[in-house]
């Protein structure tokens, strides 16, 4: 990284970009266009990109209790939860990979409420990220698919 990189709210003009981002990293995060990430950004408690050199190196969109977002994880966390984020995405993008991007990211976004998330039982590296971040599980949800471990965070 360079010593041009900025954390800032995500604009429309970004859109595109994060939603190329976001589908070469359906690996670990749902599929995204225009118009559900456009949604996204407007429900958001947080909507953020980091920016280097220009490029955005990756991005962040927390959401916020009794936001209208139909996902059985954010229900999971509604029905479990009160005062709380939900982070629906960090992504970052592959030419920005293990440079801290995702740290800072999470440093942005960290504040006076508890931090809800979840990660696939087989991402052996984000549930470690996650561990070492003082995320801690909370419990289990199968869908048609794989495992997801439901972790919270306490505030910072």
């Amino acid at each position: 990284m360079t010593e041009t990189t900025t954390i800032r709210p995500i604009t429309d003009a970004d859109l595109g970009t994060i939603v190329e981002l976001n589908q070469d990293a359906l690996e670990g995060v749902g599929p995204l266009d225009l118009d559900s990430a456009a949604a996204l950004v407007d429900m958001a408690h947080q909507a953020l990109v980091m920016e280097d050199d220009g490029d955005i190196a990756g991005f962040v969109i927390t959401l916020p209790t009794d936001a209208p977002y139909d996902s059985s994880r954010y229900r999971w966390f509604e029905d479990r939860l009160e005062d709380y984020v939900y982070l629906d995405r960090i992504v970052v993008s592959a030419d920005h990979r293990r440079k801290g991007v995702a740290s800072k990211l999470y440093d942005a976004i960290e504040g006076d409420l508890p931090i809800a998330l979840e990660v696939y039982d087989h991402n052996e590296g984000s549930l470690a990220f996650h561990d070492g971040r003082g995320f801690r599980k909370v419990g289990e949800l199968t869908e048609d698919g794989p495992t997801n471990i439901m972790m919270v965070r306490p505030a910072a």
